[in-house]
């Protein structure tokens, strides 16, 4: 301490008005806060290793002339092992995800935001920190290498599997360690690794910059190491979402400074070093734990063998012994994770959640509200003056929205419209010209929506949005209409829509307890399969049991609700036309998208009829090849929450889709080929559900977005693989789906009988 004063003293001038001694964290290493008269402060730090002291101060200096930010070296003593550095503060990432820790991995958005600043800056340290950084400095060893992976691996072994009392073959495993420890080497690098990339290590300013400290251990080396540190924290409890948005602001930020990877390889190759880094933790657990009797550290090893069982899940490794021995690992009592229970509706339908409340473990259980599940919605929307106070809501549930109309511009300023109200076309006219009150409904739009299928799902009867304006006569009045209609088209419930200043009621009842349904039937194939029909007439137009093909899906459409198809065409096109002419659908509006100049696949297919469609509402796609006995309907209802959802069977067949436990689609797979189709990494194929595609599916237009960079051809399924990772696409199971795919000769005759088996609704 004295030495450490004497130091204080030669570089300030002056002796120090207060010592404070630092808490340590760990490193053997003692730090203290030096504070003058004036309340100025610096960081002293007595080290008991030369090479180490030397690392930090050279990587120090060397990372402030890249002006990354880390603290400034001060002053160094002769002897090396003491030196004073700049006091980034009290404050690290640590403290501030305090919150977020203690919620069981519930961080707040201020929480993510100082997450994602942090993350973007790491390639930054890394990249830019490497250039011209001389190795040879670097404590203990210059470069990540076998060595010293194989070094942690075993530490793991002696640390902490054995003391477990596991059964394993020793050489077996270590053949596995030595395959890791090769691939973990592999590729060339050129970056920093900082080895010890952690919250702790990260200091906060007052604005939540942050800057780096502790960094003496740091070697060349992968970049994902860092990240795989960081993310993979035990403690931190990150969910999986929020590793997904700080993987994906991280490799954004790589691109800044180096050519990067593919995402595939980059999320390989991040897979394999959180596998390392896991056994990595794992062993140093162990021993802080099992041998030194920490107590912080037997705490932290449920959540890194959480972390273990869930990046077994959900990734493949090339090491069958060591993967096989983790999964006992994780299987011992003091391991045991409880499973969730498969979930199958009473109708059949597999689905993922049927609790509206399903809570996190630190809510304890959620209780429900006497007015759930009494169902059917009324929706109520009332316009008013302001003049003349809020309508009251005579439901006794205290009311619900009330949007301010008075910021658009107001047709009551002109003389022409002063005795009009918003129901007149010259006013519609003046509103929809104008454009502030689409803009204002766009956003009324979306909560509404949200808000309705809420209550619909938890079946609660009532729900009220009122519109004020000046009078009630123009703005209030034509918002209010235009939202009654809005919800009464999308969901179909009833909606009872009252202008008050005006004394005009008026009730929109509902449509069988449904949305209406705009659907697209696939019909622009080759149909080389029915050949030689098909060499004179289109597949949709061929008969099965007295009707087209086309006819049949049609009034299948029609029977569930549909109000409008699309059809698209290419193979003689005109015979196609011309049957929907001379064989119109009462009730459904039919509408053709031509592709007679190029077969676009049903992918492009799919997008080239985009303008065809209502942009708010789901699209129910069906093959026009396809015969079974779903209710349309009530898939459809289903589906409304995902992105796609895909029905699928347990048919046989040589090409299957795989889906997780919560059936979410994650990959493709040719059992005849044995071609694995996925964007997950390491994706472990015998822990998926294998289901056959149904060519039913519903798909929400808001992935026509994502498909904007796609070809003019490409095949949907193609399309829901590649975006499965970052888009919602499910799976329904039904048990008793009974389906026919009629697109080969042979299966003509079958169909016949096929027809026979179906409900008298769907054979006629």
């Amino acid at each position: 301490m004295q030495l450490l004063k004497l130091l204080y003293a030669d570089w300030s001038g002056q002796q120090p008005a207060d010592i404070q001694k630092i808490p340590g964290a760990g490193s053997n290493r003692q730090y203290y806060r030096l504070v003058d008269a004036q309340g100025n402060s610096v960081i002293g730090v007595v080290g008991t290793s030369l090479d180490e002291n030397h690392a930090f101060v050279y990587l120090a200096r060397h990372f402030q002339k890249r002006q990354l930010p880390v603290p400034a070296i001060l002053a160094v003593s002769d002897d090396g092992m003491r030196y004073l550095q700049q006091d980034l503060g009290n404050y690290a990432l640590f403290d501030a995800l305090r919150g977020g820790r203690e919620a069981g991995g519930r961080y707040n958005l201020r929480e993510q935001q100082l997450l994602t600043a942090t993350i973007r800056q790491l390639p930054n340290f890394q990249i830019r920190g490497a250039r011209g950084l001389d190795w040879s400095h670097c404590y203990p060893q210059p470069e990540f290498d076998e060595e010293s992976v194989l070094f942690d691996l075993n530490y793991f072994k002696y640390c902490f599997l054995k003391p477990t009392d596991l059964d394993f073959h020793e050489l077996k495993l270590e053949a596995n360690f030595r395959l890791l420890a090769k691939d973990l080497t592999a590729e060339p690098t050129d970056s920093f690794m900082y080895r010890d990339f952690q919250a702790r290590n990260v200091m906060l300013d007052d604005k939540g910059n942050p800057s780096f400290i502790d960094f003496q251990g740091g070697r060349k080396g992968p970049y994902y190491y860092d990240l795989a540190s960081f993310l993979w924290q035990a403690s931190a409890r990150y969910s999986n979402k929020l590793r997904r948005e700080l993987i994906y602001e991280y490799y954004n930020s790589l691109k800044n400074y180096i050519e990067v990877p593919s995402k595939r390889h980059f999320v390989e190759r991040l897979s394999l070093f959180v596998l390392f880094r896991t056994l990595q933790v794992l062993g140093a657990y162990g021993f802080r734990g099992y041998f030194e009797r920490k107590r912080h550290f037997i705490e932290s090893i449920p959540p890194a063998m959480e972390n273990l069982r869930q990046l077994l899940d959900a990734a493949t490794f090339p090491y069958p012994y060591l993967v096989d021995m983790l999964r006992r690992l994780t299987m011992l009592p003091q391991f045991a994770s409880k499973e969730k229970a498969p979930v199958t509706r009473a109708d059949g339908y597999r689905i993922t959640h049927t609790n509206f409340f399903d809570a996190h473990p630190a809510d304890g259980p959620a209780t429900f509200s006497k007015y759930d599940g009494k169902g059917p919605l009324v929706v109520r929307v009332m316009s008013f003056s302001y003049r003349k106070g809020i309508p009251e809501d005579e439901s006794g549930n205290g009311g619900g929205y009330v949007f301010d109309c008075r910021s658009t511009h107001n047709p009551g300023r002109y003389e022409p419209y002063k005795k009009l109200t918003g129901l007149d076309e010259p006013v519609i006219r003046f509103l929809e010209d104008d454009g502030e009150i689409l803009t204002f409904l766009d956003s009324v739009y979306k909560l509404a929506d949200a808000h309705v299928a809420r209550y619909i799902q938890r079946g609660f009867t009532s729900l009220m949005f009122c519109f004020g304006c000046t009078g009630g006569q123009h703005r209030s009045v034509y918002s209010a209409q235009h939202l009654a209609r809005h919800i009464h088209d999308k969901f179909g419930i009833e909606v009872r829509v009252t202008h008050r200043e005006q004394g005009i009621s008026q009730v929109m009842e509902a449509v069988g307890n449904r949305r209406h349904i705009q659907a697209m039937v696939f019909a622009a194939g080759l149909g080389t399969r029915l050949k030689p029909l098909t060499d004179t007439m289109p597949k949709a137009l061929v008969p099965v049991g007295g009707k087209p093909l086309l006819q049949r899906t049609l009034e299948t459409l029609r029977k569930a609700g549909a109000d409008r198809a699309v059809v698209n065409v290419h193979h003689f096109a005109g015979q196609i036309k011309q049957f929907l002419e001379q064989n119109p659908m009462d009730g459904l509006d039919v509408l053709v998208s031509d592709e007679t100049d190029m077969l676009l696949d049903t992918g492009g297919g799919l997008r080239k009829a985009q303008t065809l469609f209502h942009p708010d509402a789901n699209i129910l796609i069906h093959n026009v090849d396809i015969l079974s006995n779903v209710n349309l309907q009530k898939f459809y209802d289903e589906a409304q929450h995902a992105d796609a959802t895909l029905l699928v069977s347990q048919r046989e067949t040589s090409r299957y889709l795989l889906f997780d436990d919560d059936m979410r689609l994650v990959g493709w797979q040719n059992i005849t080929t044995g071609e694995v189709k996925t964007p997950h990494a390491g994706l472990d194929v015998s822990k998926c559900h294998r289901y056959a595609f149904s060519g039913i599916h519903v798909f929400s237009p808001r992935l026509f977005k994502r498909m904007e960079q796609w070809p003019d051809k490409f095949g949907i399924i193609d399309f829901y693989l590649q975006v499965c990772d970052q888009c919602v696409i499910r799976g329904l199971y039904k048990p008793d789906l009974k389906l026919m795919d009629v697109g080969k000769a042979d299966t003509l005759a079958q169909a016949e009988t096929f027809l026979q088996t179906l409900p008298s609704t769907e054979n006629q």
